[in-house]
């Protein structure tokens, strides 16, 4: 009897050490993400949660949790993610402004226009969003980007700035409804379900999004043209991580999970600019979507009505942001 319980007790160890030779219990976090399960976006975090399981020899086991399947809203992954209610969380720049408000500056219109635009950009102001998320018990674990961010509609294409002019659009923003304003739309504002039925009624005329999300959600259906100014890149959307969760892993999981990491961020920076340019094609060819290109002298236009709002953007969120505005501006030469 007591060779038995020896060995159950041995064996018990081994299924304690599922990676790199330290006894621990195998940990499961929930990954919320605010797209559907089926949006490439949550297909790169269950990849993401696979191969960090694969990696830790099943030490780490990352649930991914698509939109609707929590009690939790997109703006809300801040606090949920520093109180621990789940571990890991994607917080698009535009949803979590409202507890990370310099997060949303690569959002300013005309500003940081693409994803070499915010590789510098990110440099120069990462540090501040840390600084604000540490406040609630989070940090990034790592940040990719969504494509530029233009204006896809049905009606009477906009071919220039001064063609926004009284045409209802849906922003997503707060940065995006006053570049609406300023350009003298009319700025209406629908939850992503509730876009297809806005757009058949009349409701609103166009949208700003990116071609990459018109072809996952297939809004292509209600869409007949896309003015392509890159008014704005459409990231960053920062992988948050709980701090308490995170320096709690045994430091071999950690590492590995903060090399995945990595990996994720370096490949999705490549493939998603890319991937925007062929759902650009597919949207043109298949779908039958005119593509409207903009002369240079109307993406000047666009600054020059924008640049003073980006100073009075920052100056409403304080001297951090100040400085973080004008440090992005020194990084990208504006």
């Amino acid at each position: 009897m007591k060779r038995i319980t020896t060995f159950a007790a041995i064996l018990a160890a081994l299924l304690l050490v599922p990676f790199g030779g330290t006894a621990w219990a195998a940990v499961k976090w929930d990954y919320y993400v605010f797209v559907g399960i089926t949006h490439p976006i949550a297909q790169y975090a269950k990849e993401f949660a696979e191969e960090v399981k694969r990696r830790t020899n099943g030490g780490l086991e990352i649930v991914v949790r698509p939109a609707g399947e929590l009690p939790y809203k997109a703006t809300e992954v801040v606090r949920t993610t520093g109180q621990g209610q789940v571990q890991l969380a994607d917080g698009y720049q535009g949803f979590i402004a409202g507890d990370a408000k310099i997060s949303a500056l690569p959002g300013l219109p005309f500003l940081v226009r693409n994803a070499e635009d915010l590789r510098k950009a990110m440099e120069a102001f990462e540090p501040y969003v840390v600084k604000e998320l540490d406040k609630f018990g989070a940090t990034i674990l790592y940040w990719y980007t969504w494509p530029p961010q233009n204006v896809w509609g049905r009606g009477e294409p906009i071919t220039t700035i001064d063609g926004f002019k009284g045409r209802k659009i849906r922003g997503t923003s707060p940065e995006q409804t006053e570049m609406l304003r300023r350009f003298g739309a009319v700025p209406v504002t629908f939850t992503t379900p509730e876009v297809p039925a806005a757009a058949q009624r009349g409701a609103m005329e166009a949208n700003l999004t990116a071609g990459f999300n018109l072809l996952g959600a297939k809004w292509y259906e209600f869409t007949e043209w896309g003015f392509l100014p890159d008014i704005h890149i459409g990231g960053p959307s920062y992988i948050l991580v709980n701090k308490k969760a995170l320096e709690a892993l045994p430091p071999d999981v950690r590492k590995t999970l903060q090399a995945v990491a990595q990996e994720f961020h370096d490949r999705m920076f490549r493939e998603i600019p890319a991937r925007e340019e062929q759902d650009r094609k597919t949207l043109e060819t298949t779908y039958k979507i005119r593509l409207i290109r903009p002369a240079p002298t109307e993406i000047e236009k666009g600054r020059k009505l924008m640049e003073p709002y980006w100073a009075e953007w920052a100056q409403a969120r304080g001297p951090e942001a100040v400085e973080a505005l004008q440090k992005v501006r020194k990084a990208l030469g504006r």
